[in-house]
């Protein structure tokens, strides 16, 4: 007998109480996390997928840092333990055509070596008198703040202030998977992954079939799953309820509170800012396993004014009408 189980990869752990997947939506959008441990080492992979060129992947330090990003559709890594001048080294893949990669990341003092999808591993050395990178500050994620992000884009550290904008399925730090859910903050993502163009693969890879003939096939009889949700038998007699988009619960009891909710607040971009407080609109609310997005947008030009005093005029999207959707991307 062969039942399949389908494995959230939004939702990992025993009872599914760690959040490993997110989608990064727009141009601010970022995670922050503690200061990246360095000593004796630090090991950082991330699975990710993208169809942009460029955006930060992550990013932490000062003067002395580590700076991790898309560029021109390859990742770009910048190091430096505070021997002058710092190191810089480009992968050999290119990363952007909306598949899944793993970039694995490891610094050991001076040393530092990038290694995409298994490949060929590429290494470079801050040379000079100091040994490790010694962090305080944040770890910035799939994106970071204005004021930060300015100070490490004019001393060269990063090439591009964007956000990266696609899915982070997994991050794993210093051998340990990282639950979102103890960020310190986050900006603008939204939990899970929509499905990228290998979808039946990845779909393939996050099924588990389970042998057991001793399922008990009459699990679901008075099972107490409602709003039209399915019963779906497990082991030992025991079910669970596949709820319809937006509801959520044991039982999928509670519905949906999915809403558009209107704010009225400065629009930032780059550092720089908008002359004055623009009618804006984010989805907020409960959609279950499912999430809140934006089902309708309207879009409309923003002037913007920076720190510099240049001015330029960009497009913005105003959410119009809010519901729940599987599509988390």
């Amino acid at each position: 007998m062969h039942v399949t189980v389908e494995i959230n990869v939004l939702i990992t752990g025993k009872r599914c109480e760690y959040l490993t997947s997110l989608s990064f939506v727009h141009n601010n959008s970022f995670v922050e996390l503690e200061p990246l441990r360095t000593k004796p080492e630090a090991n950082v992979t991330i699975l990710f997928a993208t169809e942009q060129e460029n955006g930060v992947l992550l990013y932490d330090g000062q003067n002395e840092h580590i700076a991790v990003e898309l560029f021109n559709g390859r990742i770009r890594v910048s190091y430096d333990v505070g021997n002058y001048p710092v190191s810089t080294m480009y992968s050999f893949e290119m990363v952007s055509d909306g598949k899944y990669h793993v970039a694995e990341l490891i610094a050991i003092k001076k040393n530092f070596t990038l290694r995409v999808d298994h490949g060929q591993a590429r290494s470079m050395i801050n040379e000079g008198k100091h040994d490790y990178l010694r962090l305080t500050s944040p770890l910035y994620v799939g994106g970071i703040p204005s004021e930060p992000g300015q100070e490490a884009f004019t001393q060269w550290h990063l090439r591009n202030l964007t956000s990266f904008h696609g899915c982070m399925k997994e991050l794993w730090i210093n051998h340990k998977p990282v639950d979102f859910v103890n960020a310190a903050r986050q900006q603008k993502v939204t939990p899970g992954c929509s499905l990228m163009q290998d979808e039946e693969e990845q779909m393939e890879e996050d099924r588990a079939v389970i042998e057991d003939d001793d399922v008990e096939m009459n699990a679901c009889h008075n099972n107490q799953c409602r709003r039209g949700s399915k019963c779906i038998p497990k082991r030992q007699g025991e079910y669970a309820c596949r709820c319809r988009p937006g509801w959520g619960g044991r039982y999928c009891e509670q519905a949906p509170s999915c809403r558009k909710e209107q704010t009225r607040e400065y629009y930032m971009e780059n550092g720089c800012r908008s002359r004055k407080p623009v009618k804006l609109a984010k989805c907020e609310g409960n959609c279950g396993s499912s999430c809140c997005r934006a089902r309708k947008t309207k879009r409309r030009k923003v002037r913007l004014i920076c720190n510099d005093g240049t001015r330029y005029t960009t497009d913005v999207d105003i959410v119009r009408k809010c519901s729940c959707t599987k599509k988390c991307y």
